[in-house]
């Protein structure tokens, strides 16, 4: 069995060890490491000293994608059979009092101003779509004029109206947790489209959102080993990754097959990263993404809501601090007969009055509420102060943005099995560090695949001779086996799903082999083709389908471009690693409208990986996320996206017999087998 160590008990490395114990089981044994005396890093539920009653002194709120697409952190809470309690609010304290949004701006600055913060709305909806909100950060982020603005330039572009200008600054900065002038108009755009109806909901989870952090323990498979600092990672005479570090009691080494590194930013910078290769890899991650952003929570126990109803929701914006959010916890929590408010104060104004005493601070923020809400000193009992100094980022996801195996895995070459985690490398929410969680966990899974063949004696040869034919998979002659992986009927159906059309369609069977496929479909009334670089395999195709069964590589196809509607591809992972993007190029140069992914995955079951010795003539080793990300960067986007039809997908496929035990393991398998070919912009 393979040890893989965990360092950081936050959110990312219980969520990193969750989707351990869900994608490989009992495979490998996991230990978590945690500084600290707690588990759940920045996601921290209190109560006050003089009353039980409920704040948030960390994570404040959680994002809600549902209304666009699945929402894989929505799906967890549910999971767990934790209540949600969903947060809104339309008010901002703006020139010494609480207003309405655009409606109180209007009563109080004039149509102008109203008008203006109406038009920079629509002109923000205009330039990013709910859907592609909904898909984050990505390659396409770059191609963004925006990304490469300061979000000041940006307002100072688009916004004539002084004070419409200063409204979006306020609305936003408590999200952007910096200066105007410390990100770019793409994150700055993301977070003034929250206020925006259609692009994202907020909610917190019922008595704390502290209740995750223990969901997420009960379930994860691991030894958790609390006040153990880990100082230096390295490698170990033996090709192993050692962990070097404190234990509370003296210095501990420990030696691991894999690592994941779940840490803040701001901490990685301040491990030891032993030998060259990785220090200069680490140096260099480090430096991309070291655009520190930073909080201070400060909350505030009042012996009753004496403000009334005049606070309407969860929560107001307030020009204080220079813009912050102010929080109304008995809106979402138990705060008994009293009140509490809670301020999230961001950007400069968050880095410098944390010099400030905790009552100081206090006495700041009582000063900060606008005098209407009635007199807070008078109903003041306790304050809690809470610094999350370079706690987020503030251009998350960095600039220009990377792919997901670059940004998780610093040191490929030399030290392939140590692997980061981090909501810096998405969007710097809990929402993206669960994604960063599944990206990870997902190269810790190729990875331990690839150990454990070598463990067991039974490397994985890339190698295709004739003998891989001769007994197809362990199950005979590849004539004869081949419908046992393949159902072209079964292929049609889920082509029809997604593209509606398939009689009457030209479709390229990347993979051929002897074409057998080719010609079921050509007999289902599909003008099917196939290309095929085995020569042995590819001599054997009966004549009357050597016409239409092509001998070839993919990466350099003898086809006009489009002469496809649709290609099934069972052959890139065949592909050497380097040439992967080439032949992907080419399977998109071919395609007119859309491709199915049918290559071995490495998160694939391991009882079928096994079973068929699917790994044998793999070249390319990857999960359906990792492949995606390679689709991504060259022509393609998930069908998904425009049509999401998992569910109809699972269906037939429980119906074919290719699900869980057989084939796909999931329905979140289909959803990365299916991509459109979507228009590429420098051909305009």
């Amino acid at each position: 069995m393979l040890d893989l160590a965990i360092v950081g008990g936050g959110p990312g490395g219980l969520m990193s060890a969750w989707y351990l114990k869900r994608k490989l089981g009992d495979l490998c044994r996991v230990t978590i490491y945690e500084a600290s005396d707690r588990l759940g890093g920045k996601i921290v539920t209190r109560k006050f000293d003089s009353a039980p009653a409920m704040y948030e002194a960390g994570v404040a709120e959680i994002y809600d994608y549902s209304m666009t697409g699945p929402d894989p952190l929505r799906e967890l809470i549910q999971h767990f059979g934790l209540q949600t309690i969903p947060m809104d609010a339309e008010q901002v304290q703006f020139g010494g009092e609480l207003l309405d949004d655009v409606a109180g701006m209007r009563r109080k600055y004039g149509a102008k101003t109203a008008a203006a913060i109406e038009a920079f709305r629509q002109r923000c909806a205009d330039e990013l779509s709910p859907v592609e909100y909904y898909e984050g950060v990505g390659a396409h982020d770059n191609e963004n004029p925006w990304a490469y603005k300061t979000a000041e330039q940006v307002l100072d572009e688009e916004v004539e109206d002084e004070t419409a200008k200063r409204f979006f600054k306020v609305m936003a900065r408590s999200d952007i947790a910096t200066e105007s002038h410390n990100t770019n108009g793409l994150n700055a755009l993301k977070n003034y489209l929250m206020d925006v109806d259609g692009y994202i909901g907020l909610y917190s989870i019922q008595n704390g959102n502290e209740q995750l952090i223990e969901c997420l323990q009960s379930e994860v498979n691991a030894d958790i080993q609390l006040n153990h600092r880990v100082l230096a990672v390295g490698k170990a005479p033996t090709g192993r990754y050692q962990l070097k570090m404190m234990n509370g009691k003296g210095p501990e080494t420990r030696d691991f097959d894999l690592v994941l590194v779940c840490l803040p930013h701001s901490w990685l910078a301040t491990m030891g990263w032993e030998g060259e290769q990785l220090r200069k890899s680490m140096v260099k991650h480090v430096a991309y993404f070291d655009r520190p952003a930073h909080y201070l929570r400060v909350s505030i126990l009042f012996d009753a809501p004496y403000w009334g109803d005049k606070i309407s929701g969860a929560w107001f914006m307030s020009e204080a601090f220079g813009g912050c959010c102010v929080y109304n916890e008995g809106a979402r929590h138990d705060v008994g007969k009293h009140g509490v408010l809670n301020w999230l104060i961001p950007g400069s104004d968050a880095l410098a009055f944390a010099n400030l005493s905790d009552q100081e601070l206090i006495d700041a923020a009582l000063k900060s509420l606008p005098a209407s809400l009635g007199d807070a000193r008078a109903h003041f009992m306790e304050g809690k102060i809470h610094r999350w100094l370079s706690s987020v980022n503030a251009i998350p996801g960095g600039l220009p943005v990377r792919d997901v195996m670059t940004n998780h895995r610093p040191e490929p070459k030399e030290h392939p099995g140590i692997v980061v985690v981090g909501d810096y490398l998405f969007d710097s929410t809990l929402n993206g560090l669960l994604d960063s969680s599944d990206a990870a966990t997902d190269i810790i899974l190729t990875e331990m695949m690839r150990l454990r063949r070598e463990q067991e004696g039974k490397p994985v040869s890339n190698k295709i001779d004739r003998d891989y034919f001769e007994n197809y998979r362990g199950l005979g002659p590849y004539s004869e086996a081949w419908h046992h992986f393949t159902d072209p009927d079964y292929l049609t159906k889920l082509i029809g799903i997604v593209w509606d059309q398939v009689k009457g369609t030209k479709l390229l069977v990347a993979g051929s082999a002897s074409g057998e496929l080719v010609g079921a479909l050509r007999d289902r009334g599909i003008d099917a083709w196939g290309i095929e670089n085995n020569r042995a395999i590819h001599a054997k195709t009966p004549k009357a389908l050597k016409k239409y069964n092509k001998l070839g590589s993919i990466t350099d196809m003898p086809f006009k471009d489009g002469s496809f509607d649709y290609v099934f591809e069972t052959s890139l992972c065949h592909v050497a690693p380097k040439q992967v993007v080439r032949a992907i190029r080419e399977l998109n140069r071919v395609v007119k409208t859309g491709l199915v992914f049918g290559s071995i995955t490495s998160d694939m079951a391991s009882v079928v990986i096994d079973r068929y010795d699917l790994l044998r003539g793999v070249k390319k080793l990857g999960t359906w996320w990792e492949w995606s990300e390679l689709f991504f960067g060259n022509g393609f986007d998930l069908s998904m996206h425009r049509k999401d039809c998992a569910d109809a997908l699972w269906t037939v496929t429980l119906a074919a017999n290719k699900g869980p035990g057989q084939w796909y393991a999931d329905a979140d398998s289909l959803r990365y087998s299916f991509f459109d070919k979507v228009e590429n912009e420098d051909d305009d």
